[in-house]
């Protein structure tokens, strides 16, 4: 049993401690960051404000550091001579090949071999759906914070349109996403230890010429990417929705969009194994077997949806100011 004067006694030695012990001295020390207007789940929130005292230093190397540059400034061939740029790509092509690597695996895995694609295999479809929302969202949250956490030339292509992304960034991050996807789909084939034969069907960039037309695959791979995007930008990049759900719930509903237009997209169409919705992702697995039917139309439908979800975004849901 403690009596007062125990207590007294204790307080007493806390306080002397306490006098003796060194101030804790915060860290001022920041942590680099990346202003990035086209960061995925961001919501613009890790932009630089015309109001620092470093914006003029800092946009006139990265242009897309902050919202509100101009189409001239995105042609700019300058920032290519920026380390941080190449950095940011690099880490876009290795994240790209890991993302690639995985859906590549359980896309296949999940397909019996031998079928032809579009037997509507729905239970699959839902499985490789929920999967995918979940992968694109733990690879947002794990490379947002540097590169924006695209992973997939769609994305990059459509800030672009957007003029939330310069053209140096979009040319370095497609080049290094489309490098890292054809090394993920060599690294399936040869982690199945199969031949090209085994990347023959790959659900979401496969599809059956004798039942799907190239004006078919067109208009699906170019609705449902549009669809993405449109829901993409939605939450992860309009500002106006910081203050609702924030950075820490966008990718993962960013990730539920891209689950639920490969579910639409994968089981309504009979040769139809649903929408690529990364280009990058089958001109990995794609190259890996040797099999570039209708892959063109991958790009074609990507291009389009953000050209059209560019122009609607820059006219309709107004949050810039001129």
């Amino acid at each position: 049993m403690f009596t007062s004067k125990d207590i007294e006694t204790a307080n007493a030695d806390a306080a002397d401690l306490r006098q003796r012990r060194p101030a804790h001295k915060h860290h001022d020390a920041s942590i680099a960051l990346r202003p990035f207007a086209g960061r995925i789940g961001g919501n613009q929130e890790f932009t630089i404000s015309p109001d620092d005292t470093n914006f003029s230093s800092v946009v006139a190397k990265t242009p897309d550091a902050a919202p509100i540059f101009t189409w001239t400034e995105s042609f700019g061939l300058h920032a290519f001579s920026s380390p941080d740029l190449w950095k940011e790509a690099t880490l876009e092509g290795v994240g790209t090949c890991l993302q690639v690597y995985l859906s590549g695996l359980f896309s296949i895995g999940l397909s019996p071999r031998g079928t032809q694609p579009g037997n509507g295999q729905v239970t699959a479809t839902v499985i490789a759906s929920l999967a995918n929302a979940l992968l694109i969202a733990l690879f947002i949250y794990g490379g947002g914070p540097v590169s924006g956490g695209h992973f997939n030339p769609l994305i990059t292509m459509g800030t672009f349109v957007a003029k939330l992304a310069a053209l140096p960034r979009v040319v370095l991050y497609v080049g290094f996403q489309c490098a890292g996807a054809v090394v993920a789909g060599f690294m399936v084939r040869v982690s199945l230890g199969e031949g090209r034969d085994g990347l023959s069907v790959v659900p979401g960039c496969t599809m059956d010429t004798g039942l799907v037309t190239p004006g078919e695959a067109f208009a699906l791979e170019t609705m449902s990417a549009f669809a993405l995007l449109f829901i993409a930008f939605g939450v992860g990049l309009d500002p106006r929705q910081r203050s609702v759900f924030g950075p820490a719930v966008s990718p993962i509903l960013v990730g539920l969009a891209l689950g639920l237009c490969g579910f639409a997209s994968g089981v309504a169409r009979v040769g139809y194994t649903g929408a690529s919705l990364n280009p990058g992702r089958c001109l990995g697995l794609m190259a890996a077997g040797d099999n570039f039917t209708y892959h063109y139309v991958h790009w074609a439908g990507g291009i389009t949806a953000a050209i059209l979800n560019g122009v609607m975004y820059q006219v309709i849901p107004i949050y810039k100011h001129e």
